[in-house]
This record gives C-alpha cells, sequence and structure tokens, in this order.
C-alpha cells in the first residue's frame, strides 16, 4: 500500500478552507432564514399599524415562526381554547390561514379578527396616554360582560369596548392605536354612556375612575379648562384666575366638585367670592352654588352673579348677551295692553338703541328711541331673580308713568283696550270688569286694537254645546267711555242676538239674559208649524249645563241645539223612556199632522222614509228661523 504524505502546511489550509466554507454556508442560511422571517414584518391588506407578526404574537400564546420551503413563512399560534392556527405567508404577501386542519375559505375576514383580538389585548396589557402608571386591566374590574370590535375611519385604526357598569349602563370605550417612533401609543378617544357622548372633561373624570387614577389635579384642571353652558367662547379658568387671591380646592372628589375662592372689590367694598362647580353625569360643568362673604346667594340670583363677572374679567359678546335678554323683552305682553314689546318696538318706534348693565344680582337693559310722531322716549328694564321689572320711563326728557308713554306710543289705541277691559257690558254682574268675566270663561283671552275699523277685539276659545270655539268678540266705546258688544263670532260665524245674549249670560253669570233661546227654539218653524205650534208652550226649559233647550211631556222629551247663525236642531228624543232619536222627524211631522205617536208604536223598527214637502230644502230636524 502507498502511502502519502502531507506536509503540515498544507494540512493546515485545507481544513481552514472547509472552516470558512462552513460558516460560509451557515451565514448564508442565516441572511436567507432572516429574509424569510422578514417577509412577517410587513403589514397586510389595509391593517396598518401592526405587522403579521406582532398581530399573531399579540392576539395568541406559543407563537412559532418557521420558514418553510421556498420564500414561505409558517406562523403557528395557539389561542386560549386550544384551537391551533396556522398560517402561511409568501414572499409576495398572500396569505391562508387554517385552524386545525380546516383552511380558511375567507382569509382576510380571518385575519381581521385576529387583528382585533390583538388590538384587544394591547389595550389590557400597555397603558393607555394619561394614565401610564395605572393598571390597563383595571378597566375589566369596572366593566362586565365586555365585548369589542374592531374599525377603520379616516384612515386609522381604533378597537371599541363594550360592556355594563355596575349600575348597569351601557359603556362603549372607543380606543386609538397607532405607532409613533416606533412605539405603540393608546389614546382613548371617545366614551360612550347609554349612547350619549361624554365630553372632554366628562371622559377624563370617567376613565380616571376606570382606571383607579387620583384625579385630584385632573379635576381641577379639567374644571378650569371647561365651559360653563351659557359662555361657551371663554374658560372657566380664564376668567376666575383673574380674581385676587385666586385659589382652586378639591371639595368633594367623588362628587367631581371643586371650590372657588377670590377676592374682587364690589361696589367699592372688598368681597370675597365662593363659587362650587360640579361636574355633572352628562360630563358638563354647572355651577353648584354660590357664596359672597360666606353669606349663600340664591340659585336664582347666580346667573346675575356669573354675567357680571364674565363681564368683567372677560370679552364675552356682549351684543350676545343684549340680544339674549332682549328676545325675552320683546316676548313679554305690555302692562294692560294685548300688544308685547317686540311689536311696541318693531312697529311703533323707530331709532331704538340699547345699552346693558351688570350687577352682581341684576341685569340692566336700557334703551333711547323715537315714537312715529319724533318724540323722544326712555325706558328701563330690571332682570332679578323673580322676574324682570320696569324701571325709570322718560318722555321727551322728562320722567312719566309707564302707561302714559305707552299711550303716547301707541297713539292712545293702548287706552281704548284698557277702557274696554276695564268696564263692565253687564252692569249687575258680579264680576268687577269685563276682563275678569271673560277671563273666567276663555283659554288664552287676547285683547286688540283693530285701527281700521276702530274696534276693540278679543279672542279666545270657550266652550258652547259639545265643543270648543273660537271666539271673536268686538266692541265699541260708546261715546268713547263705556263699552258695548257689538258682534260676536264663533269660528268665524256671525252669532244671532239670542245665541250671543245666552253666551254673554254664562259669562257674566246673569241667567235672565240667556231665557230669550228658548223663545227661539219654540218660535223656530219645523215644516209648517213652530215647534211651540206642534208641543205645546209648556214643558220648556234652559239646560245650562249642556247648553240645550229642553222640551218634556208626560212621554216625550226632546233635546235642541241651537247653532251660532241660529238653525235650530233635535240633538235627542225619547218616548215613553225609550231613545227614538233616530226616528224624531217621524214624530214631530206625526204630531204637526195631528196624528198619535201610538200608530208609530206599531209600526215597523225602521223608519218610514218621509215624503220631503216641495217647498222644503233643509233637513227636517232643523228648524227655519
Amino acid at each position: 500500500m502507498r502511502r502519502y504524505i502531507f506536509k503540515k502546511g498544507r494540512r493546515y489550509t485545507f481544513l481552514s478552507i472547509v472552516l470558512i466554507g462552513i460558516v460560509v454556508v451557515i451565514l448564508l442560511a442565516l441572511v436567507y432564514y432572516n429574509s424569510l422571517k422578514g417577509i412577517v414584518e410587513r403589514h397586510y391588506g389595509d391593517f396598518k399599524v401592526l405587522t403579521i407578526r406582532e398581530a399573531f404574537e399579540n392576539a395568541f400564546k406559543n407563537v412559532s415562526i418557521q420558514p418553510s420551503g421556498f420564500a414561505i413563512v409558517t406562523i403557528t399560534a395557539i389561542d386560549e381554547m386550544g384551537n391551533i392556527y396556522t398560517a402561511r405567508v409568501t414572499k409576495e404577501g398572500l396569505m391562508s390561514i387554517a385552524i386545525g386542519n380546516q383552511i380558511s375559505q375567507n382569509p382576510e375576514e380571518l385575519y381581521k379578527a385576529i387583528y382585533a383580538k390583538a388590538f384587544y389585548n394591547l389595550v389590557l396589557t400597555q397603558p393607555i396616554a394619561d394614565f401610564e402608571s395605572s393598571d390597563p386591566k383595571n378597566v375589566l374590574k369596572y366593566l362586565n360582560d365586555v365585548s369589542y370590535d374592531y374599525f377603520q375611519e379616516d384612515g386609522r385604526e381604533y378597537v371599541v369596548l363594550v360592556g355594563k357598569d355596575e349600575p348597569g349602563n351601557t359603556i362603549q370605550i372607543v380606543y386609538n392605536i397607532s405607532k409613533v417612533n416606533g412605539k405603540i401609543r393608546i389614546i382613548a378617544e371617545k366614551v360612550f354612556v347609554n349612547g350619549k357622548l361624554l365630553s372632554d372633561a366628562g371622559k377624563r373624570i370617567f376613565l380616571a375612575k376606570v382606571y383607579k387614577k387620583s384625579i385630584e389635579y385632573d379635576l381641577i384642571e379639567v374644571v378650569k379648562n371647561s365651559f360653563l353652558k351659557d359662555y361657551p367662547g371663554v374658560s372657566i379658568g380664564e376668567v376666575f384666575s383673574k380674581l385676587n387671591n385666586a385659589r382652586w380646592t378639591i371639595k368633594n372628589e367623588s362628587k367631581k366638585m371643586v371650590e372657588f375662592n377670590g377676592m374682587d372689590v364690589i361696589e367699592g367694598k372688598e368681597t370675597v367670592i365662593t363659587i362650587g362647580f360640579k361636574i355633572d353625569e352628562n360630563g358638563e360643568t354647572i355651577v353648584s352654588y354660590a357664596l359672597l362673604n360666606g353669606q349663600d346667594v340664591d340659585k336664582e340670583s347666580i346667573p346675575y352673579l356669573l354675567s357680571y363677572l364674565y363681564n368683567r374679567y372677560s370679552n364675552i359678546d356682549r351684543n350676545k348677551e343684549l340680544d339674549k335678554y332682549k328676545q325675552i323683552i320683546f316676548s313679554t305682553k305690555i302692562p294692560n295692553s294685548t300688544k308685547t314689546f317686540g311689536e311696541l318696538f318693531t312697529e311703533y318706534a323707530t331709532n331704538d338703541k340699547w345699552n346693558i348693565e351688570y350687577a352682581i344680582d341684576s341685569v340692566k337693559l336700557s334703551v333711547t328711541a323715537q315714537t312715529m310722531k319724533n318724540d323722544k322716549f326712555y325706558m328701563e328694564f330690571i332682570f332679578r331673580k323673580d322676574g324682570v321689572y320696569l324701571g325709570k320711563a322718560t318722555l321727551n326728557g322728562e320722567e312719566t308713568e309707564f302707561d302714559v308713554l305707552t299711550n303716547v306710543i301707541f297713539g292712545n289705541n293702548a287706552d281704548k283696550v284698557q277702557k274696554v277691559k276695564s268696564g263692565k257690558i253687564v252692569k249687575y254682574s258680579s264680576f268687577t270688569n269685563n276682563e275678569e268675566a271673560f277671563r273666567s270663561y276663555l283659554k288664552n283671552p287676547t285683547w286688540s286694537y283693530d285701527k281700521e275699523k276702530d274696534r276693540v277685539i278679543l279672542t279666545g276659545v270657550g266652550k258652547y254645546g259639545t265643543k270648543n270655539w273660537n271666539f271673536t268678540f268686538v266692541f265699541d266705546l260708546y261715546f268713547g267711555r263705556e263699552p258695548i258688544l257689538e258682534s260676536m263670532y264663533m269660528d268665524g260665524i256671525a252669532v244671532i242676538d239670542e245665541v250671543s245674549d245666552y253666551i254673554v249670560s254664562k259669562i257674566f253669570k246673569v241667567d235672565t239674559l240667556g231665557n230669550n233661546l228658548v223663545e227661539l227654539v219654540k218660535n223656530s218653524i219645523f215644516i209648517s208649524k213652530t215647534y211651540e205650534e206642534i208641543l205645546g208652550p209648556k214643558g220648556w226649559k234652559l239646560d245650562r249645563n249642556n247648553d240645550r233647550v229642553l222640551y218634556t211631556s208626560d212621554n216625550l222629551q226632546i233635546t235642541f241645539a241651537v247653532e251660532p247663525a241660529g238653525q235650530v236642531k233635535v240633538v235627542q228624543l225619547f218616548y215613553n223612556g225609550e231613545d227614538w232619536t233616530t226616528r224624531s222627524y217621524d214624530v214631530l211631522k206625526t204630531l204637526e199632522n195631528g196624528g198619535s205617536l201610538i200608530s208609530l208604536e206599531q209600526s215597523q223598527q225602521k223608519p218610514v222614509e218621509p215624503e220631503q214637502p216641495q217647498e222644503q230644502t233643509t233637513t227636517p230636524q232643523y228648524g227655519q228661523f
């Protein structure tokens, strides 16, 4: 056997080459392996926050990522129920997912569910913004029956948690999850309670309660940075921090109450002002109480104190404030008049100029203007806790009574309305005046003056018979002094004198005025004879409770209604205790012809159709007047 002997140097060279080759192969394998793993470091589809690897690793436990075959990476994972997920991702970004041995026919939807689970787990494992020191899982201690959903909006990605709090309210917390400088950032953007969106202030307080964070500092900051409903353009802190010695303290953390104390010079005296702010269940900041030098301010006076402070220490829109109070004035009726102040200033005055002044317990609006005859006048309106008061009034520079001023502005027309209201068209009535009497009968009585007809008009709703009517009463002043009722209308129908007298008798509670209504019915013609001729002169009376005329005999009872224009109608008829209303025409025609009702008793139940007289054109139950 031939024996070869290598030189020592050559042997080492060969071994080095082999070792280098092995290292190169390993390095190439590692590079290839890492390049394959890079396949799952990409995003899948529209899901841009988490990579494929991050989605699986945050959604599942026991995640394994291995290359398998050429340009393919396999991910295996197990969920909490023990289900095995297998995902294969190609270099081109294609993905297939199987649960157990079942390959999903819709991998995009399944991946979305995995991605949503990853978002949900992130909310429970990573602290959310502004609550970094709090345990993220506290949300599960606050909510029961929690479910979640993933959605995208305006290119941003969200997960919403839905559950019930201890009182049973439905809570929805919407979290936005994004990446900032490669790190996950979670922000609770919105909170809904029973479907109602909380304000930013309410949301912060709510989240502090959920995540068990002390809210002392936050509560004060929330109140200072929030806005009162009546002053949306200026924050609370911007106004109250300008007072001397301004101090903010927590009054009651559980009730979300903050107390402010400060100093101000009011009416030349240093005054300690205390305001209690509270965040209500809707997340709105409200004023719960106020004190001046330790003395309670009436709840109704607090708005005036606030308007005084906001006017003094902020740039509130005074014109907007002025318009708010003007609208109240304009909708208010002028004393002893049917017109509003809005009508006065829009129809009877020109060149009105308004000003507003604030006090701690009131607001004063003043106005200068001119009448249509160029008289200059001035009015003051004082708003206090218990209402609006008329202040000073002047006419051409001289102080005057308010009624005198309005009479001048209206051209004395208001005086005519007042004369009718204060007069009495039924002298011996127990009512003091017309206004009192008509107010007792009408709903929403409204007095006005008709300039064209020179008449005072009263309108309102009143009951007559079985229905409500829209009444119109037209008054004239006899020799300019004594009021008289000139005419009456019901639903626009001119009312005859007998009905008018009867209604006036009801209004003024003087029964004798309405008796002519009985005579009207008695003298109305059925077909050829009057009802009195048919039924006789006795047995007639008024039913004032129902506004009806009644006729009663031994075996017959008839109820008549009288319409506003005078039509007489039989509305009910009883014969021997039986309701014969549907046969009233037969009854009356038989009696008019001198016949007996016994024959009708013996006839069939269905009444015979009456023969219509040739001259008769109206419905037979109605009398002709």
